[in-house]
């Protein structure tokens, strides 16, 4: 499960004129701090599964860095190319490491960008597979986990605090709590790598995709003309809590899906 955790230029500064603004990271509240929160609230989760012996394989919550423009995915490039020459290895303590090159990677989620809800297009997120019968497999159990996050929502939101909630609204501050508001219900489009509306190959899942490596893109329903993409709009205020919760929830139950299963075997 991984995430990418540097931010963009400021594109609204920046591109004032040729080569006039300054280059300063934007603040990256949706890109990608929203995937960060996702792995930080995934761990614990993890956790008690791994203690209650009910995952047949290790999850690795894995902080990418440098995938924004011009770093162009440097760090899933260079865990990439470790996993394939089967070399990889991670620093456990200064002068100490520990060997990882026997590692056989059954797949990945990478998640990017999850919590901005499409004005347009409300209510909708793509799980986007790379190349291979395995990518779809680890499709399938998103669709498997959105599914059954429906079936919850509606129950939930018939009792108990959240009966009569209504939808969240966007707010400017980080720091004020907002008032409780009903579980969405979101629509995942499984999006195959030649659809037009995938966008895997914008991100670092493509690098994964190129290398062999089953993968599937967690996405909101990405508008690149929007603002607050890669500008100073990048805020708590462009981010919706119900939504962005909602597709966390999702992920993570699929992650926790898959890493349960054996993955089917393909020739």
């Amino acid at each position: 499960m991984a995430d990418h955790y540097d931010t963009a230029y400021m594109e609204d500064v920046y591109d004032k004129g040729p080569y006039k603004g300054a280059r300063i990271s934007s603040a990256g509240a949706d890109d990608n701090h929203s995937a960060t929160a996702a792995l930080m609230h995934a761990f614990p989760l993890f956790c008690e599964l791994s203690r209650a012996g009910r995952l047949e394989c290790d999850i690795w919550l894995v902080h990418l860095t440098g995938e924004e423009f011009p770093s162009d995915c440097l760090g899933a490039r260079y865990l990439c190319e470790r996993l394939v020459e089967r070399n990889l290895r991670i620093r456990t303590a200064p002068e100490k490491w520990h060997d990882l090159s026997g590692v056989r990677v059954q797949g990945v989620y990478v998640l990017d960008m999850v919590a901005h809800n499409n004005d347009r297009a409300p209510d909708i997120f793509q799980i986007s597979p790379g190349e291979g019968d395995a990518s779809v497999w680890l499709a399938y159990q998103a669709h498997l986990a959105n599914e059954l996050w429906n079936r919850r929502c509606r129950r939930w939101n018939q009792s108990g605090s959240r009966r009569g909630k209504g939808r969240v609204q966007r707010g400017s501050s980080a720091k004020t709590v907002p008032a409780l508001f009903r579980h969405l219900e979101l629509f995942g489009q499984i999006r195959l790598p030649w659809e037009p509306a995938s966008t895997l190959f914008n991100t670092d899942a493509q690098i994964f995709s190129d290398a062999g490596i089953p993968v599937v893109l967690f996405m909101e329903d990405y508008d690149i003309n929007r603002t607050g993409y890669h500008d100073t709009h990048d805020t708590m205020g462009n981010v919706d809590l119900d939504y962005g919760s909602a597709l966390v929830a999702i992920a993570i139950e699929t992650v926790a899906r898959a890493a349960s299963h054996t993955p089917l075997k393909f020739d």
